[in-house]
């Protein structure tokens, strides 16, 4: 009763910034797309070329710079083979009431590769060891402090350790017990397909990482289990999956959660979702949990920070002629804390699927960038 009335009172966030990058941005690559349907109105393949979008997961960089990683490609194992996995670095001109263009600029592109051959399982580039959707799902990453990317993949699931320059540098890391019904080394399923690593925070001081399950384990009770993975032990410190460090109960009328961050050395933020999109999307929402508050019934204590689908747009940032805006996008996947009143948030395009922008007509999403003015986390 205290969380809903919390989440009824909590004032809606406004809209401060706006950016969007378009859905037919390509770059040259291999050809892609090769074992996907046409699309609103989008003839695949894209020849010698790949599509910049499917952001899964947000971080800051440098001057005014973001790291945006891109998922497995079109949606499934099966159909992302020809996807390569990459990371980019993205430089959003936001448009805001006192100007900005509204354009994101691409300025680095980052391809994952795997040349010691870390991965135990054949991969489909044998020829050049580069990694593609059908090798793993990249949802969730942070930067080391020395520069490497620690990332929280799908179809395993596990912990992968990379280099800058995208080079595999160890095996995954994974958790007894923990196995995808898509796992490339056909091991027995303890999870459903596409619920893995989704979410991933850490630690203030770069010593632990949080993974998060986007779905609860076969045949055990509803609930999301978060796991804690000592960097500088390499090594989860659960003995098994079921061995959880704490549990996350969604709303009922949620299907998954597409981020989850850490802000302080015990305090993070979720996005819950639906699985509908456009007009027919109901849930998109940003709670706050804390580590040190759990509820009588074992799970994160939740606080509604913001509702996605009511957000302040008194400037009309984003030129639709309406003060009220929405992100309604079947997947919400990428969320940092700028400060302790702002927010930045991407959507994941799911390029070329996904027309939840319904007043562009049958046409996919593209990439938007939004930052969120919201009531401040902490004193």
């Amino acid at each position: 009763m205290l969380l809903l009335l919390h989440a009824a009172t909590t004032s809606a966030a406004t809209l401060t910034g706006f950016a969007e990058l378009p859905a037919d941005t390509f770059r040259p690559g291999p050809t892609s797309g090769q074992f996907i349907e046409p699309a609103n109105g989008r003839e695949p393949p894209f020849l010698q070329q790949q599509p910049v979008q499917g952001f899964s997961a947000l971080l800051k960089g440098e001057n005014g710079s973001f790291h945006v990683l891109s998922d497995n490609g079109f949606g499934s194992r099966g159909n992302s083979s020809d996807y390569i996995l990459s990371m980019y670095v993205i430089k959003p001109d936001f448009r805001t009431a006192s100007g900005g263009s509204g354009i994101i600029h691409v300025s680095k592109i980052t391809e994952f590769s795997d040349p010691a051959k870390h991965l135990p399982y054949a991969i489909v580039r044998e020829q050049d060891r580069r990694l593609t959707g059908a090798d793993l799902d990249p949802e969730s990453f942070h930067r080391a402090t020395d520069g490497s990317f620690w990332i929280g993949e799908e179809l395993n699931p596990s912990l992968l350790h990379f280099n800058a320059a995208g080079e595999l540098l160890a095996p995954p890391f994974t958790l007894d017990g923990l196995s995808s019904v898509d796992n490339p080394s056909d091991k027995a399923a303890t999870l459903p397909r596409s619920r893995g690593f989704e979410g991933m925070g850490q630690s203030p001081d770069g010593h632990r990482l949080y993974p998060m399950l986007e779905g609860a384990l076969l045949e055990t009770e509803a609930g999301l289990n978060i796991y804690t993975f000592d960097i500088n032990k390499q090594q989860f410190i659960n003995t098994h999956a079921t061995d959880f460090s704490y549990r996350y109960r969604l709303d009922p009328d949620a299907s998954a959660i597409g981020d989850f961050t850490l802000y302080s050395d015990t305090a993070g933020l979720v996005i819950e979702r639906d699985s509908k999109q456009g007009k027919a999307a109901k849930t998109k929402k940003v709670y706050k949990v804390d580590f040190e508050q759990i509820d009588a019934d074992g799970f994160l204590v939740k606080t509604l920070v913001t509702d996605l689908l009511n957000i302040k747009d008194p400037h009309d940032l984003n030129n639709d002629g309406e003060i009220l805006f929405t992100f309604p996008f079947w997947t919400i996947e990428g969320l940092v804390v700028i400060n302790r009143t702002t927010l930045a948030i991407v959507n994941d395009n799911n390029y070329p699927f996904g027309p939840a922008r319904e007043q562009h007509g049958a046409e996919p999403d593209n990439s938007e960038f939004i930052l969120l003015e919201i009531e401040p986390l902490w004193e």
